[in-house]
């Protein structure tokens, strides 16, 4: 047997992520419907981007990851030739998680604090207290937005190649 390709590896690489954020998400959703005194904190309106933060791991993480490595892997083997570039792959890979990471962290430390001001009685706080955060949010939403554009550029580059 002989040993596995850049692409090769990095396919291995997003069904690993995938299943990461799978059992994470699935996890972290059981948490959050399951235990009543979470399920409250979660009531108060700014918590629910605790609950953003579930919905993003488990589409971006779960979701597109799968289809990521399923691309990677079926189109080139449909069409009989390589994968564009190598290099497009890592970075769409290590670019796509670093974004996801910034995003969800943004989204539960905002919830988080926003939700502890509202059960505190201090909801003229909650703007100022999740503002940062939701900058976090934007900067990891471009990450990904970025990365779903190199994965875009990199299968078309693939399909479009001639011979």
């Amino acid at each position: 047997m002989q040993p596995l390709g850049i692409v090769d590896r990095y396919i291995l690489r997003f069904f690993y992520a995938c299943i990461g954020y799978a059992l994470i998400g699935f996890s972290w959703g059981a948490i959050q419907s399951g235990i009543p005194v979470i399920r409250h904190f979660l009531e108060a309106p700014p918590a629910r981007f605790i609950i953003l933060a579930h919905g993003h791991i488990n589409l971006l993480g779960w979701v597109e990851m799968a289809i990521f490595g399923a691309s990677y892997y079926i189109i080139p083997k449909i069409l009989q030739r390589e994968v564009h570039s190598e290099r497009l792959v890592k970075v769409h890979f290590w670019t796509h998680n670093l974004g996801l990471c910034l995003m969800v962290i943004g989204f539960f430390v905002a919830g988080y604090k926003g939700g502890q001001l509202f059960w505190a009685g201090n909801p003229q706080l909650i703007a100022a207290a999740k503002g940062p955060w939701m900058g976090v949010v934007g900067m990891g939403g471009f990450l990904v937005l970025g990365a779903n554009a190199i994965f875009g550029w990199n299968i078309y580059k693939t399909a479009r190649a001639r011979g």
